[in-house]
Order: structure tokens, then C-alpha cells, then sequence
């Protein structure tokens, strides 16, 4: 159970409580996955229940998923210990897109573009884009305007937010001020809570990539590498 920090904020507070997805087989065998859309690993779905385990005193008004399915079942989970909070799909919340290396096996798109990989793995540059696929920043641009767009329409309350690593780290070292190259530094735990405030105009981090809930041997299946 999510305790005090977690809670939700006051008059003219919208309260953002992010979660990203918990595992799937792509994830564990280090494939890359954007817009490619497995569903979640068996391991995913107990670190999915563990999320809801850790919500279940926190007050949720509304609940948002990016439409992938690996965030639509942890959504699932979330949403199916409540009575009436229906799950609302935003495409803003989506992964980003990886073009040509999207659902390959990371050792074959080292093999196949290893220029590319160096250079998406490289923090010093500011941006970086797949061939047919999306650039950093426009990730983070979408995934920012969805976030703006939502506080708009909730303007008091607690939303829960069910989205993906690569633009929570984009936004998150944004919101630091770290070059977009550094994303990954930002990127949360699979199954990870944070919570954020929305008031005065501003967006504030109030808690950032929580794993108390996992803490049972729900961090890294017993076959990942540490």
C-alpha cells in the first residue's frame, strides 16, 4: 500500500500518479520495443497487481493508458479493483517510435546499423532519430502537450497515468534540465510510481520512480541479468 506521499493534493491540485508497464518477453530477451506491441510477461502481470496492491487507498478520478497493450493490461489490473473508472486511451502517452530497429532483437540491430545504435546510445548528442521512426524531441513534445492537455481537462483531482520509459525519461530529464541524450538516467523501474503536482501553472515531481511495492521479488524476474 502507497502510503502518505502518494496521497492527492488539494483545491486547485491535479495530482498526476504515473506507472510505467510492467515487463513483457521483448524486455527480458532485449528486444526494442516502440510502437511494436507485445503484451505483458506473466512476471509483468504480478508486478501489475502489486502496482494496484500499492493504489488501493489512493483516491483515483480518472485513469489514462497509452493504447499499447502493455500499458492497457496494467491499466487493466488497476482499473478492475474499482468500480466505475473506465480506462481512457491518449496517444500522446504512447512509446516512442523506432523506426527501422522497432521489434528487433537488439543484438541484430547492432549487427545490422551499428553506426545508429552508437549514436542512439550516445548521451552528448541533443537529439536523435531512427530512420522512419521519431525523433526525441518530438516524443517529448507530444508526450508534454498530452500532459498539458490533460491537467486542462482535469483541473482538481488525481489522475493515473499508465505510460512507457523512453518519454517518461525524455520528460524527466527535460524537467532536470539534462540534455535529451540522457533520458535513459531518467528512465523509471517497469512498474514503477511516481506522483507529480500540477498547480500554479507548473509542473512539480513530488516522488520519482518508487519500487517499494516490488520489493517481494518483483523488481527483475529470477532470469534477468542483474
Amino acid at each position: 500500500m502507497i502510503s502518505t506521499p502518494f496521497q492527492t493534493g488539494g483545491l486547485n491540485v491535479t495530482t498526476l500518479i504515473f506507472v510505467r508497464h510492467g515487463v513483457t518477453a521483448e524486455n527480458l530477451n532485449y528486444t526494442l520495443i516502440g510502437h511494436t506491441d507485445p503484451p505483458l510477461h506473466e512476471f509483468g502481470v504480478l508486478q501489475a497487481k502489486a502496482v494496484a496492491n500499492a493504489l488501493q487507498n489512493v483516491s483515483i478520478d480518472c485513469l489514462y493508458s497509452s493504447p499499447l497493450k502493455r500499458c492497457l493490461q496494467t491499466a487493466s489490473v488497476i482499473a478492475e479493483r474499482r468500480r466505475n473508472l473506465e480506462i481512457n486511451t491518449c496517444p500522446a502517452l504512447s512509446e516512442i517510435h523506432l523506426g527501422i530497429v522497432d521489434g528487433m532483437s537488439s543484438f541484430l540491430a547492432y549487427e545490422r546499423y551499428k553506426s545508429l545504435m552508437d549514436a542512439a546510445l550516445d548521451d552528448s548528442l541533443p537529439d536523435f532519430q531512427f530512420p522512419s521512426g521519431e525523433s526525441r524531441s518530438a516524443a517529448l513534445r507530444r508526450f508534454q502537450q498530452g500532459l498539458e492537455s490533460l491537467v486542462a481537462k482535469h483541473k482538481e483531482g488525481t489522475v493515473c497515468i499508465v505510460t512507457h520509459g523512453g518519454p517518461l525519461g525524455l520528460w524527466l530529464a527535460d524537467y532536470h534540465g539534462d540534455p535529451l541524450g540522457r533520458f535513459r538516467h531518467w528512465q523509471p523501474h517497469h512498474a514503477s510510481i511516481a506522483r507529480v503536482t500540477y498547480r500554479d501553472r507548473r509542473f512539480h515531481v513530488d516522488t520519482l520512480d518508487s519500487t517499494e511495492h516490488l520489493s517481494n521479488g518483483l523488481m527483475k524476474p529470477p532470469s534477468q541479468p542483474s
